[in-house]
């Protein structure tokens, strides 16, 4: 068995094993856009990850064949810092070989990371047992889940308590979304996700919260108690183009959802999105998607209510900042 830098003159093998490891996709989590058993789908992801990704993955080869590749790209946030980011899609691996190759692929991938001085690596992987029990035996922890629902058939609304409202965003409401922006990293501050609220974190999300008023890109609607906003939901499509290998027309992405604390637990937040959902629906979306902590376990508890079921997992492993390699000197 041989490792090689992950390069463009892999790409069309690559897409046959990220083909058939969709195919497997597919049967256990059926949710998921059939487009991604194309090839031409599966190797047009992989060119553009590639791109983006300047030669940071690995092939494992046996026999002259590609058995296994794992591909990323690096980044920078406030909340991950620097680090490298593994799509789903970005690791593949034949049906018929254990999965514990994943251990020595990522030995060989994550040596260039460490090499590049990139301490943080994500990995979006399958909500399947034998995959998660290979990233946690690699010291990966769990930390967020991707989810996908049905948007084929129209759910029964909610009534709302007495004097509480529920409409369509309109540009009056710029403001007020501007100063309720941070309902979300307020509660994800909390226990047990511990989420720092970077500063420049709330200057970015309080500008693109008011844009929502007038953003005809996405789906906004909130629930009023008289004048005043209490809670919002959003969607949109999925992120479509290259280098997103679900990225379809008829999928939808709820993108967010809050609800004033001094309001929740009166089934609100609840009508509200049972109505998006209909409101998803008759906009033609087959299914839609969202994501959310683990810690998270009001959201852990509370989205798989309306029929969102996990098809993968964003893993993380820190390695110790410590870290350098050992030189004998003597």
């Amino acid at each position: 068995m041989e490792f090689n830098t992950f390069s463009s003159k892999y790409i069309e093998d690559a897409a046959a094993l990220l083909v058939d490891q969709s195919k497997s996709m597919l049967q256990h989590f059926p949710l998921l856009p059939e487009r991604i058993s194309d090839l031409q789908v599966a190797h047009t992801f992989l060119t553009a990850l590639v791109a983006k990704s300047e030669e940071r993955g690995m092939v494992m080869i046996e026999k002259n064949k590609i058995i296994g590749y794992m591909l990323g790209y690096y980044d920078d946030s406030p909340f991950f810092g620097k680090h490298v980011w593994v799509p789903f899609g970005g690791i593949a691996l034949p049906r018929s070989e254990e999965y514990d190759l994943l251990r020595v692929l990522y030995a060989n991938a994550g040596d260039i990371w460490i090499r590049d001085g990139i301490l943080n690596h994500y990995l979006v992987c399958p909500a399947l047992p034998e995959w998660l029990n290979v990233g946690f035996s690699l010291s990966f922890g769990q930390e967020q889940v991707y989810a996908v629902a049905s948007a084929l058939e129209e759910k029964k609304e909610l009534t709302l308590p007495d004097g509480i409202s529920m409409r369509e965003v309109h540009p009056g409401d710029a403001n007020q979304l501007s100063k309720k922006g941070h309902w979300i990293a307020a509660h994800l501050n909390g226990a047990p996700v511990w989420e720092p609220v970077p500063a420049e974190h709330l200057e970015n999300i309080r500008p693109a919260y008011a844009e929502l008023a007038n953003d005809d890109t996405s789906t906004t609607w909130v629930a009023l108690d008289g004048d005043e906003i209490i809670s919002y939901v959003t969607t949109y499509t999925v992120d479509i183009g290259a280098i997103h290998y679900m990225g379809t027309p008829k999928a939808a992405h709820f993108a967010t959802a809050a609800t004033d604390p001094t309001y929740r637990t009166k089934g609100i937040g609840r009508a509200l999105f049972t109505h998006i959902l209909n409101v998803t629906h008759k906009q033609g979306y087959e299914c839609i998607f969202t994501d959310w902590r683990t810690t998270n376990l009001e959201a852990s508890r509370y989205w798989p209510t309306f029929g969102f079921e996990p098809f993968a997992y964003r893993l993380l492993r820190r390695v110790n900042p410590r870290y350098q390699r050992f030189v004998i000197t003597d």
